[in-house]
């Protein structure tokens, strides 16, 4: 079946299984995200006004908050912003003991269901999704995918790693129906070892995708391999990266060994996807219809451009459960910038890492970004990668002490390159740092199926 054919089957099946208002939203996107930086964001504060109005009026806990901050309907609608503002922020303690009083009371009219985060910080949260927030999400991904160059029902791989998202030969029979009608080949990258990994090369050539979709993590360890190995491996015409820091290296080594672009896209299970790349690569545009963003410093007050500060979502297209003012648990700058592409749309400039994988020295620093960049070469030009070690993970116990754990791939070579090593971690944190440096057999993953790079015990 031809690329053509088998995208007018897609589209048709799209329509068929109730998809419509999806399409419809992407289609209104397509032209929207040119408009005029003043319409989009009398656009954007319209969606927020309205996702306040629906929780004073349907969800008890912020009736009550609003109520403690007396602001009416009026107020609301005058400055929607500063009536968010007002509100306490939101995290997963809050969801969990809150659960009832955060759900909408008009459920019974809605299609909803439940789903947990992650878990990758702590205990999940359990929250309530409708369908309206489902249709607002895939237009979303499918406006993303239009600027990696990608069109649904073209072949996809996706490079995944979880086995709660990726069930793959225990699905239903509709579910393997859509990901034949959507084209879609899931690899599961919960396990990596080299025959998995030949194995991921394989299909890739076999399948010749127009985009893969990837773990962060996975796509970096899957070009590694093909470097390391030789091998040769189709490029596709974009690659998605989520769930995960996407570090200059990792982009640099995806991109060169693949021999296409990168397209980072943000967001988390609780409120989907906020943010991605668009061509120009300066940025994550963050879709106004869906999200409005705040980057806090500790103390509550906005960041200026360039600083970096907690993420904090609101999310406008569940009205089940409104997410207002969420902790999603990174850290993030603004760019300040308006991108060359014309969308006018908000850009963070970075997304720095999770707030409990954020490295910090003494002078209060961050040295996150510097370290995982030197964690991979050996040299400042940036030309020889460390070959004696694959994966790492570092643990800050302390300002003074790090731990340095390695997954030894060649122990001769490490003898030679661990002073390299020491050094390299040394010119970050200072002479005095205290280095524990551990070879275990196996690095653990979270429950998701990732591998955590970088972990912070400071409080």
């Amino acid at each position: 079946m031809s690329i053509t054919m088998r995208v007018g089957l897609y589209q048709g099946w799209m329509r068929l299984t109730g998809r419509g208002p999806q399409i419809q939203l992407h289609q209104d996107w397509q032209t929207k995200q040119y408009l005029p930086a003043d319409q989009s964001r009398q656009d954007h504060l319209d969606s927020l006004a309205r996702m306040l109005l629906h929780a004073n009026k349907h969800v008890p806990f912020y009736r009550k908050q609003f109520a403690l901050a007396a602001l009416d309907e009026v107020a609301i609608n005058a400055d929607p912003c500063a009536a968010l503002e007002s509100l306490p922020l939101l995290d997963k303690k809050t969801l969990r003991e809150h659960f009832d009083d955060l759900s909408s009371e008009d459920l019974n009219s809605r299609q909803w269901h439940v789903n947990t985060s992650g878990g990758s910080t702590g205990e999940p949260a359990r929250f309530i999704q409708d369908s309206s927030y489902h249709h607002y999400g895939m237009a979303g991904k499918s406006l993303f995918d239009d600027w990696s160059g990608y069109a649904g029902g073209e072949p996809r791989v996706i490079l995944w790693g979880s086995e709660r998202d990726l069930l793959v030969g225990r699905e239903s029979w509709k579910a393997r129906v859509g990901r034949f009608l959507r084209n879609e080949y899931p690899l599961n990258t919960f396990r990596m070892s080299e025959a998995d990994l030949r194995g991921f090369v394989d299909v890739i050539n076999t399948v010749r995708p127009a985009q893969i979709t990837a773990y962060v993590e996975s796509a970096f360890e899957l070009a590694r391999y093909v470097e390391s190995e030789g091998l040769s491996i189709h490029s596709p015409d974009g690659i998605v990266t989520s769930a995960g820091t996407l570090f200059p290296h990792m982009r640099e080594v995806i991109e060169r060994v693949f021999r296409t672009r990168v397209f980072n896209r943000y967001g988390s299970r609780e409120v989907g996807d906020v943010a991605c790349n668009c061509a120009e690569q300066d940025g994550l545009h963050i879709n106004p219809y869906t999200h409005h963003v705040e980057i806090l410093r500790e103390d509550g007050s906005p960041c200026e451009n360039g600083e970096v500060g907690e993420v904090v979502v609101t999310l406008l297209t569940n009205q089940a459960m409104p997410l207002l003012r969420y902790r999603i648990g990174d850290m993030a700058s603004w760019s300040g910038e308006l991108c060359e592409c014309g969308r006018p749309w908000p850009v963070m400039k970075e997304v720095a890492g999770r707030v409990n994988s954020i490295l910090r020295t003494r002078n209060g620093t961050f040295a996150t970004a510097a370290l995982s960049t030197m964690m991979y070469f050996k040299d400042a030009e940036k030309t020889r990668p460390f070959e004696s070690f694959g994966r790492y993970q570092l643990v800050q116990k302390s300002l003074d002490h790090l731990v340095v754990r390695l997954a030894i791939e060649n122990q001769e070579l490490f003898a030679e390159e661990r002073p390299i090593l020491i050094k390299n971690i040394k010119a970050v944190f200072g002479d005095d740092i205290r280095l524990d440096v551990e070879t275990p057999a196996t690095l653990p993953r979270n429950s998701s199926g990732k591998h955590i790079y970088i972990w912070s015990e400071l409080e």
